[in-house]
């Protein structure tokens, strides 16, 4: 069987949306799908609908802006009535960086990312890239404190690691190609400290790329890092999934680099890799990056992790069915809408016990019990409602409030906030 045909990914580097110049595009706007999930509130973000990262605790919920539809900075909501969720303040940042990453370190302290745009850096010489620290003492007035800087363009994607008080950024450093690992160190969360960082092989400038650059090209480098204990997870785009030994921070140790998309001809930008607290299962998402499926759609992949030296794919998940020759969805509705199919962001907070919510861009969110995940199993999904501007949704982050139970859903093109609860 061959291996199946590829455009080469547009975005190797990230950061861009390719949602123009498509062959398909929708007519009328999508309805609502549904099983076993129930919409409870829906929120257009006072038209900054364009959405990314969640977070939400204590009646509060912090959306960043993606920036597709040019709104960059972050809106916080009043959701102790989760049924009439209130807007109560929009932070507008400069177009100069992306700031589409929001994390809650703890009562007193936000940060975002700070990802700077390259054509937007002479304009403005004072935004810096990396992490940006917020008062929140005031949590829904959260107040500019100071930037920690990196090299280059700064920071994607920071993971915190709440048990070691270190964060994982996917970031730049003089010297090596792409994004990294940069691990900063929290215990002072007004101070954090650049200790260690950690690379693949390739990424060193004047090392010989340990990848297939025919397939790869610019393409190895790292998303984000998750905490597995004293271990690194890592979603290494086009170079796969890797694993890093953090027994020292400050020297992170490669212990090795798995990739489908090399080996197999599987999809590539391989996106989040988490091993759940308290499973020894891993969980591996890609990121679709193209629209009307013009790349084998992402997907997810599951882990036998008993031996962490050498973790054996035990199953895979995808919603609808697909050909194993153009590995593309057998039902071509998904692949003639101007937008994405396939997976993205997981609930990355998730444990053993919970069930997985994941983002699917235009086929929504997927709902899954992977109790046994040699055998994951679709139990629920939500696929939002288009309007007149965005027929079809683009679900692009997905967090639980553990309190409550109830999802909360970005999309990243312009429908907004969604509030939801599973009833299966």
């Amino acid at each position: 069987m061959p291996k199946p045909w590829y455009h080469p990914n547009p975005i190797r580097g990230g950061g861009n949306d390719q949602y123009t110049g498509v062959d398909h595009v929708l007519t009328e706007p999508w309805k609502e799908e549904k099983r076993n999930v129930r919409l409870v509130a829906h929120s257009e973000l006072n038209g900054w609908g364009d959405a990314f990262q969640i977070q939400v605790g204590g009646g509060i919920c912090y959306v960043a802006a993606s920036g597709v539809n040019g709104h960059d900075g972050m809106t916080i909501l009043d959701v102790k009535d989760p049924k009439n969720p209130k807007i109560v303040n929009q932070i507008v940042d400069t177009p100069a960086a992306r700031t589409h990453k929001v994390l809650r370190i703890n009562d007193q302290v936000l940060i975002t990312n700070s990802e700077l745009r390259p054509k937007l850096r002479s304009k403005y010489p004072d935004v810096i890239g990396g992490l940006r620290i917020f008062d929140n003492t005031d949590p829904f007035h959260p107040k500019f404190v100071n930037y920690v800087e990196v090299d280059g363009f700064g920071i994607h994607r920071p993971i915190y690691d709440r048990k070691r008080k270190l964060m994982y950024s996917s970031g730049f450093r003089d010297g090596f190609e792409g994004k990294i690992l940069l691990v900063h160190d929290f215990k002072d969360p007004w101070k954090p400290e650049l200790i260690g960082w950690g690379w693949v092989p390739g990424q060193k400038q004047g090392e010989k790329p340990s990848w297939d650059p025919a397939l790869v090209g610019d393409g190895g480098w790292i998303h984000e890092g998750n905490p597995f204990g004293n271990y690194v997870t890592a979603g290494y785009w086009d170079a796969g999934f890797a694993m890093f030994d953090l027994a020292d921070p400050a020297k992170p140790k490669l212990m090795w680099r798995k990739n489908p998309h090399e080996t197999h001809g599987w999809a590539g930008c391989y996106h989040s890799f988490l091993v759940p607290d308290g499973s020894e299962f891993g969980i591996v998402t890609q990121e679709t990056t193209t629209v009307n499926c013009d790349h084998p759609p992402a997907f997810v992949t599951f882990l036998d992790m008993r031996d962490v030296h050498d973790p054996i794919i035990c199953s895979t998940f995808q919603p609808y069915e697909i050909d194993p020759v153009e590995m593309r969805p057998v039902d071509k509705r998904w692949s003639r809408t101007g937008a994405r199919y396939g997976a993205h962001n997981i609930w990355l907070d998730m444990t053993k016990d919970d069930l997985m919510y994941i983002c699917w861009f235009n086929a929504g969110l997927r709902v899954v019990d992977w109790s046994n995940p040699f055998r994951p199993k679709e139990v629920g999904y939500y696929i939002p409602e288009g309007n007149k501007f965005r027929g079809c949704p683009q679900s692009n982050d997905v967090q639980v409030d553990k309190a409550t139970g109830l999802i909360y859903v970005a999309d990243r093109w312009g429908l907004g906030l969604h509030i939801l609860e599973y009833t299966g």
